[in-house]
């Protein structure tokens, strides 16, 4: 059983981004999608499309037609996070549903010098879907999950609800949000059940300058910038974040950002590329002194013809 608890205290230190968290289920303070983690991880103001259903569910409200993705973090210490993700329109509004899985890799179990006395693996997993209306200027979105995780020999399930808003001002060149994530329980794990980073998130997205093409109405350059504020409750604790866009001809996305507190992660960049119904998005994450980095998120995505 003492190896059991070793395992455990490894696998929250490798899958946990901050120090000294109480909270478990780490990835789920890790956004999904590479466009939005180079923006310093900040979208809930911003997010538009497949992986809304993950950081805001009312953003399943904007844009037409319907989009799939697939994305993939290469993280600290062999953890790896798969993930896929697809958002349909339905009249005013529309439906997301999404599928992430993280994976340690094969983890050394010591219960003090020498050898080990084993290897392990854990994973993680949460599956949802979410829906979302638009009421004029407001945007509006709720979405549930199933969550589960398996360490060592152990397991457990637990389900969770989010909820949130978008609210578009002065035409849609300022834009609040609001978001209320991952309000649920977990069943017990070994001897006690992982507490869930319940979260609520406020930021707000503005456009400091378009350029737009007289003729046929075209965006030449197009730009935001977010501030995203991410309050955990479990943990009382407490992170900002900032991130930056800029959008070249509808073809070439250039962000950066960053993230305060938190002991592994802080400026972030990226980069996206447009290609007919493809979208091809990475970022890159700088670690901190002591792990090995940086990280890398890769996201493609497919927008099928609007009818």
């Amino acid at each position: 059983m003492k190896g059991l608890f070793v395992a455990l205290a490894a696998c929250t230190m490798l899958a946990a981004p901050v120090a000294a968290r109480q909270s478990g289920l780490s990835f789920l303070r890790i956004g999904p999608d590479a466009a939005h983690l180079a923006t310093g991880d900040a979208g809930a103001a911003v997010v538009d499309g497949p992986f809304a259903a993950e950081r805001n569910p009312a953003g399943l409200a904007l844009g037409a037609g319907t989009r799939v993705a697939l994305t993939h973090h290469v993280w600290i210490a062999g953890v790896r996070t798969y993930g896929g993700a697809a958002r349909f329109r339905l009249g005013r509004g529309g439906v997301g549903v999404y599928a992430r899985a993280v994976s340690s890799g094969e983890i050394d179990v010591r219960t003090g010098p020498g050898p080990s006395d084993g290897t392990f693996e854990a994973q993680f997993t949460g599956v949802g879907a979410a829906v979302a209306q638009t009421f004029g200027p407001l945007r509006l979105g709720a979405g549930v999950k199933l969550l589960s995780e398996r360490i060592f020999a152990v397991s457990a399930t637990g389900s969770a609800f989010d909820a949130g808003a978008q609210l578009d001002l002065a035409g849609g060149a300022v834009r609040l949000a609001g978001v209320y994530q991952h309000a649920g329980s977990m069943k017990r794990l070994a001897q006690r059940s992982t507490r869930l980073p319940r979260t609520v998130r406020g930021a707000v997205a503005v456009h400091p300058f378009r350029v737009i093409a007289l003729d046929d109405g075209a965006r030449l350059v197009d730009s935001y910038l977010t501030v995203e504020v991410a309050r955990d409750l479990a943990d009382a604790s407490t992170q900002w974040h900032v991130g930056a866009s800029v959008d070249v001809m509808e073809t070439l996305r250039v962000r950066g950002g960053y993230v305060t507190d938190d002991d592994l992660r802080g400026v972030s960049a990226g980069i996206g590329l447009l290609a007919g119904p493809f979208e091809i998005d990475y970022a890159v994450l700088p670690f901190s002194a002591g792990f090995d980095g940086p990280g890398h998120v890769f996201t493609l995505a497919y927008a099928l013809r609007a009818p």
